[in-house]
């Protein structure tokens, strides 16, 4: 897929952006991506156990390289196992932890500016938080993988509002994920063991359920991540089954990415070339399609000019998608 027309809509592969890298220009195991209003993106690298190198890093969609915080370890401005990370009004970044069972908070650079959260199944504690953003009076949602539900805090950590309960019945969770809120304040949730998304308004009200678990055309397979565009259109990371699925407003599904990185990003052929030994290797691979593909999506975002961003756990990348606007096919003599 380079270009998909579904039913009014054109998606287009853009680029790609990233590469495997502990520090600086690049990911280690991306698990969370946010949008600033300046242009900036916010991008929590997990590591792993053989290098651990927990962080944010900051970058544009042109791949400029900002900067990057956090380091490994349980003080002030550290992570064990960072999840997820959303932006509030002044700018700010929320980070959560879901092995400190915290939410820590920096300013736009990385400067640490306190940190909330206690682990528990009570109001107001968190077991496994894992999904964050933020609604239209600036509250943090937050849902909890291991208390299989979501909870409504003020920046301040105080709980003000929670849902959910263990279980398959609507409004019930098995390991929530990713979370997303529409234009209109209504509540997606990926509920990743149930193999589907959940819509619920505001206040916890259930007012549909999006996809079915299935190996099918739409399906969904532990689903990491859901975001909506300004349309309505609904983008789901399809984690097991290395997809991307898109839904309408209504939960008809649309269309499927499965992955079009043929050119490698900036920062991956900067690599490439300073490395003569990479690049032989490279022209010894007869068929490269497969490293196209979505290897693990984890999240996916979209900026308010309809790019759809794409993250990638295992390929250590986001592939970058554009919905066209004003697209018009050319006319053709034949």
């Amino acid at each position: 897929m380079q270009t998909v027309m579904v039913k009014g809509r054109v998606f287009n592969y853009s680029h790609t952006l990233g590469r495997n890298a502990s520090s600086g220009p690049g990911f280690r195991h991306p698990m969370d991506i946010a949008l600033a209003p300046n242009g900036h993106i916010y991008v929590v690298s997990r590591g792993d156990e053989y290098m651990p190198c927990q962080r944010v890093s900051i970058q544009t969609i042109d791949e400029e390289f900002i900067g990057e915080f956090g380091s490994y370890g349980q003080g002030d401005g550290q992570f064990i196992w960072p999840t997820a990370c959303a932006i509030d009004r002044q700018g700010n970044v929320y980070v959560a932890d879901e092995w400190l069972q915290r939410i820590s908070i920096f300013d736009k650079g990385g400067k640490f500016l306190g940190k909330w959260g206690t682990y528990g199944s009570k109001k107001g504690q968190l077991n496994g938080p894992t999904g964050l953003v933020f609604d239209a009076d600036d509250n943090l949602l937050v849902t909890e993988n291991l208390n299989h539900r979501v909870q409504k805090f003020t920046k301040e950590g105080k709980s003000l509002q929670a849902w959910g309960s263990e279980g398959q019945s609507e409004g019930q969770f098995n390991r929530p994920w990713g979370i997303d809120i529409d234009a209109k304040g209504d509540v997606y949730v990926a509920d990743w063991h149930n193999h589907r998304i959940q819509k619920f308004t505001a206040d916890g009200k259930h007012l549909a359920t999006i996809g079915a678990p299935g190996e099918g055309k739409g399906d969904l397979k532990f689903p990491s991540d859901v975001t909506v565009d300004k349309d309505g259109d609904i983008y789901v990371a399809n984690w097991w089954k290395n997809t991307v699925e898109v839904f309408d407003s209504t939960g008809a599904h649309l269309t499927t990415f499965i992955g079009d990185a043929e050119k490698l990003s900036k920062w991956a052929q900067q690599s490439i070339d300073a490395n003569p030994d990479y690049k032989r290797a490279r022209l010894l691979v007869k068929n490269v399609q497969q490293e196209w593909r979505f290897n693990r999506p984890t999240a996916i975002a979209v900026t308010d000019k309809g790019q759809v961003l794409v993250v990638e756990n295992q390929r250590m990348r986001i592939q970058v998608y554009q919905k066209e606007e004003n697209w018009t096919d050319p006319q053709f003599n034949l």
